[in-house]
């Protein structure tokens, strides 16, 4: 599979510029539990960087949903692959969160795919999580749980 065609399945990769490396964004209105913490006052979600800026442009919304679509797409996993190989470092959602246990299994395959690169994965969906043995987490993913306050210990 070419780039171009990983970029037309996948809707491309985003290039946060405070991390060192490209990085997979979804739309943060679609986050499970961040739709409900962005109206709780001292949550880490009130007032989300990901719902205001540039992230309310009609072009970056559209982009946004169509990652977020592209996440059924039968050929997500080979052409995020494609995407992120040779990367030294990958962020998964810089915006957005995991939308299912089957994304974050598919994750899990692009990261057994792409050993060479140091995935990220910062969450507050737990619940995926607790289904998920830990033995079966690729070493190359450091999955980060974020707390749902500010100064909350994890």
């Amino acid at each position: 599979m070419l780039k171009k065609e990983a970029r037309k399945i996948t809707g491309g990769l985003s290039a946060p510029s405070k991390m060192p490396g490209p990085a997979y964004n979804l739309p943060a209105w679609e986050c499970i539990t961040g739709r409900t913490l962005v109206d709780v006052i001292g949550s880490v979600c009130e007032g989300c960087y990901a719902l205001k800026g540039r992230y309310r442009f009609n072009n970056v919304r559209m982009a946004l949903a169509r990652r977020l679509e592209s996440l059924q797409h039968p050929q997500w996993v080979l052409a995020m692959t494609v995407l992120i190989k040779g990367e030294p470092h990958f962020r998964w959602h810089d915006s957005g969160d995991l939308q299912s246990v089957q994304h974050l299994k598919n994750i899990f395959e692009v990261c057994k795919a792409t050993p060479e690169t140091s995935h990220w994965l910062p969450t507050r969906e737990a619940k995926f999580l607790k289904l998920m043995d830990p033995d079966v987490i690729p070493k190359n993913l450091i999955i980060r749980m974020s707390s749902h306050m500010i100064d909350q210990k994890p």
